[in-house]
């Protein structure tokens, strides 16, 4: 049977958080409910990563964080709890780094190397003569042998390329050259012989890794103390020269960083240089990189994976397949997938579900006013002239702005492909260059799947829609755009070696499809449209702004019948913001007129003190709705929360790349910006005008914070805590978000609520109201929730959806809905709409709020009601009073059995 978690608890492992930390907070998580520890990865990665993602070695847990030992105490620990772990793990990239052994492997031995085919490489591209981009010098190659940055060295492991800290490994063919030059100034036959030996050694097809070592070190043994050796190390790194023969020999061809964005010949992570990807869809690269995932689930270590990024794979369906065989069925499976709008997971994939971003942003939606869309668009308008607010357009703009100016090499890439189809004539012109951009920009998904013609329906429907867009925006295109429309959807009667490349180049454009709307998207239009920023969110659009109710409810029903063990995630280690600071952002969506009339002010107030350069207003606008996000309940301003929207500062301007950017960074406009904005929370004055529009915000936000967890706890879906989640989570994109948390503090709060949580719960709900600052409020709804899951395992596991109607003056205040498993029954009933519900400073409790509204129960509902959070039975028939259920907290949660 598969392993399906209850609740997962995601931790950032790394050196700042090892595995002996993690088996300490096991009683912890036990006793907050938690069944399953979900782990970033935890493989051997780039020394000092912070996140994992960035792995040198899959076949061992990555010393910096512990060792396989641990694991298995850890392993033997969870099992006492009846506990599980959930492990991340990377099958698209690994990184371009020097202590990747399978990657400098390839550097060193080209051809002969083992994992020559390992890599994402296209060997054959024109303009690298078969050699390895390494786009890390930081500036081009002449001058930076001109400033004479570039040494050869020599130690045990032979010869190597230097530059700062980086060392690339000589290739084989240096070593005949470099012992050539030794003997022809010493004459030593014993160096002639290890050079003849060498020569022989190198002869060979493929060169075993452990015997090119020996080779190395006996080399090493016998030339280490050679005067003639130094002196030809002096003499070939004083010359530029020599530097550049010896370069000529490698199988690798370094180059300036930026280079990479004109042209490239290795497939990146997005556009990140030192992240390289595998051709993990070669059965001997998925064997070999799989080998130690596949001794923890034999071994019972992990009892789950989870994939990231599945859309970078050339053949996701064809992996996932090969995956859910290599981890057995028991194994529960799920995949980052980011799902567009209306767009649905393959319902054919061998998974329990995704990792939630649908999830995040349905939650989000719901809690959003409608009626703000349209005036907020027109305060941004109003505020902001020179915005953008056509969003699709700049989504496009975006696009091909990343295409053009980012993915160059990409794109000419694909370009070769398509002359190798001899849809392209062999001399490219501007026209393709740009109806190939224009195509690829125009995809309204991360990609479509399918690994044979005719693709899919659903990949036909998506292929449509962007033929379309790609004509409206292109409409000089139409040849050439009819053409890729061909490629997609090919006559089936053609040649079959032509329909095998066609469906390889359609197959391979997916996988860039991903990274442009990632670049275009995340990383570049949401920190440009800022009518809300709350919205702008992995997993979710700005232009949809908002889900009714009833779009919800159906929602969470598709769910639960197509994936219902999918994560139900709030925050992860990609989101934009803290999911609390989120839903205090998502109140000005209520507050439209109040909102502009205070951000108006503030921004007036900005330009006035500005220390010089002053900020671009549509910057000023994203920077006063995340200060509303980032300062705690208790308005604590202190020089910590300064230094962090500091740095915050410097990578969303440069995420807008418009003033600045990462490749050519405008220091000075960061450096004014970041100024202004500690000039602004050290200014007394600003204080005044911004802390009243703040405590309303706050006041609001932490109540739907609560709604969020409890939707989330309870909604299809199991429920996913982000570390140090079970408090406010107010903090701002990585790094940000992987800060320490407080444990000790956490489980003190724990143990209070656990003595504090008797018959009468009147007081306790009372304390933990009137002093939302501390998140203790929030802890309690989490811990209470969980313990009923762990009660009504298969309720929620299994359980169907049943969205309930109101009654009364705010029917339209409520969202309701039933699990119902069987005899079994839980009820969930969350407030919305809030600022018009509730009085300032007020709590949506009691009669005094509610007065009639009821929920209406279904007629084979319980007449028996228990609520968990009140410790008390309720009685109700037909409907059941919100007034009554809500008279000391403001959200329920109510179980019964039908008898």
């Amino acid at each position: 049977m598969t392993y399906i978690p209850l609740a997962t608890y995601r931790l950032q492992l790394s050196p700042k958080l090892k595995l002996e930390e993690v088996k300490q907070l096991i009683p912890y998580l036990r006793d907050l409910g938690i069944s399953t520890i979900y782990a970033a990865p935890f493989f051997t990665a780039a020394p000092g990563s912070e996140h994992g993602y960035d792995v040198v070695n899959p076949h061992q847990i990555n010393p910096e964080i512990g060792t396989l030992e641990e694991l298995e105490e850890i392993a033997n620990e969870l099992r006492k709890h009846n506990m599980g772990w959930l492990q991340d793990i990377v099958p698209n990239h690994m990184a371009y780094h020097p202590t990747n052994v399978w990657l400098m492997d390839v550097l060193e031995k080209g051809q002969k190397s083992n994992f020559y085919s390992f890599f994402d490489i296209n060997f054959t591209h024109p303009e690298f003569e078969g050699k390895v981009m390494v786009p890390f010098l930081g500036d081009p190659l002449e001058k930076v042998l001109e400033q004479k940055q570039l040494h050869l060295t020599f130690d045990e492991t032979g010869f190597h390329i230097n530059y700062f800290d980086n060392s690339y490994p000589a290739s084989i063919n240096s070593y005949p050259y470099l012992l050539q030059k030794l003997t022809d100034k010493s004459g030593d036959k014993t160096i002639v012989e290890k050079r003849q030996h060498l020569e022989q050694t190198i002869a060979s097809d493929k060169l075993d890794i452990a015997r090119w070592q020996q080779a190395k070190q006996d080399l090493y043994t016998t030339i280490k103390d050679n005067a003639d050796l130094k002196n030809l190390l002096q003499t070939i790194n004083a010359s530029q020269k020599e530097l550049q023969q010896l370069l000529d020999l490698q199988f690798f061809k370094l180059c300036f960083w930026q280079e990479s964005q004109q042209k490239i010949n290795y497939r990146r992570f997005f556009t990140v240089n030192d992240l390289i990807c595998l051709s993990i869809e070669k059965p001997e690269v998925f064997e070999k990189y799989h080998q130690f995932i596949k001794q923890l689930c034999n071994q019972g270590l992990v009892q789950g994976l989870r994939v990231d990024h599945v859309d970078g794979l050339f053949d996701p369906d064809e992996y996932l397949q090969h995956l859910r065989e290599m981890a057995g069925d028991e194994m529960y499976l799920v995949v980052e997938k980011i799902l567009e709008g209306e767009e649905q997971m393959p319902d054919y994939w061998p998974i329990q579900g995704n990792s939630g971003y649908d999830f995040l942003a349905w939650v989000s939606n719901v809690l959003t006013d409608p009626d703000g869309k349209e005036k907020l668009t027109e305060v941004y308008q109003r505020v902001v002239p020179t915005a953008t607010t056509d969003y699709e357009k700049l989504v496009f703009d975006k696009k091909l702005f990343i295409l053009e100016k980012r993915m160059q090499g990409e794109l000419q890439n694909l370009l070769r492909l398509l002359q190798h189809l001899q849809i392209v004539p062999e001399e490219t012109d501007e026209a393709w260059y740009h109806a190939l951009a224009v195509w690829l920009a125009s995809f309204p998904v991360y990609r479509v799947y399918g690994n044979s013609f005719p693709l899919p329906d659903v990949a036909h429907d998506v292929i449509e829609k962007a033929y379309a867009t790609a004509l409206e925006k292109a409409p000089d295109r139409s040849e050439q755009l009819e053409a890729l429309r061909k490629v997609y959807q090919p006559d089936l009667n053609e040649a079959a070696d032509l329909l095998s490349d066609k469906l390889y180049f359609v197959m391979r454009s997916q996988q860039f499809t991903g990274p442009l709307a990632a670049k275009g998207v995340e990383d570049t239009t949401f920190y440009n449209y800022n009518r809300l920023i709350s919205l702008n969110e992995v997993g979710n659009s700005p232009e949809i702004f908002n889900l009714t109710t009833a779009q919800f409810h159906e929602h969470m029903k598709r769910r639960q019948q197509q994936f219902e063990h999918s994560i139900n995630g709030t925050a992860t280690h990609d989101t934009k913001r803290g999911e609390d600071a989120r839903m205090r952002i998502n109140v000005i969506s209520e507050l439209p007129e109040e909102w502009e009339e205070q951000v108006q002010q503030w921004i007036d107030f900005a330009v006035d003190v500005a220390p010089g350069m002053v900020p671009r207003r549509n910057d000023l606008y994203f920077f006063f709705q995340a200060l509303l996000g980032v300062v705690p309940i208790d308005e604590t301003i202190d020089d910590t929360l300064i230094e962090r929207v500091q740095e915050y500062i410097t990578k969303a301007l440069r995420e807008t790349k418009a003033r600045t950017n990462w490749t050519n960074p405008d220091e000075e406009y960061e450096e004014a910006t970041k100024e202004l904005a500690a000039k602004l929370l050290k200014s007394k004055r600003f204080i005044e005008l911004f802390l009243p529009f703040f405590r309303k915000l706050a006041h609001y936000g932490w109540l739907y914070s609560l709604n969020q967890l409890l939707l989330k706890l309870t909604c299809p879906g199991l429920p996913d805590i982000y570390q140090g989640c079970e408090l406010w989570d107010l903090s701002l994109v990585d790094p940000d978000n992987r800060r320490e948390v407080d444990y000790s503090l956490r489980q003190e709060y724990l143990n209070d609520q656990q003595q504090q949580d008797t018959t009468d719960t009147t007081d306790l709900h009372r304390q933990l109201l009137q002093e939302p600052e501390t998140g203790k409020v929030k802890l309690y709804l989490l811990w209470k929730t969980l313990a009923i899951r762990n009660v009504n395992q298969e309720l929620f596991k299994q359980g169907n959806y049943f969205p309930l109607q109101t009654s009364g003056k705010h029917k339209d205040h409520v969202i309701a809905f039933a699990r119902q498993l069987k005899e079994q029954w839980c009820l969930v009933i969350v407030p919305r709409l809030l600022v018009q519900l509730v009085p300032e400073k007020q709590l949506p409790l009691g009669k005094q709020i509610w007065e009639d509204t009821a929920v209406l129960l279904p007629e084979n509902a319980p007449g028996q009601w228990k609520d968990e959070l009140g410790n008390r039975k309720v009685t109700a028939t037909g409907k059941l009073s919100i007034a009554t259920i809500t008279e000391t907290f403001p959200v329920a949660l109510l179980t019964g059995i039908n008898a």
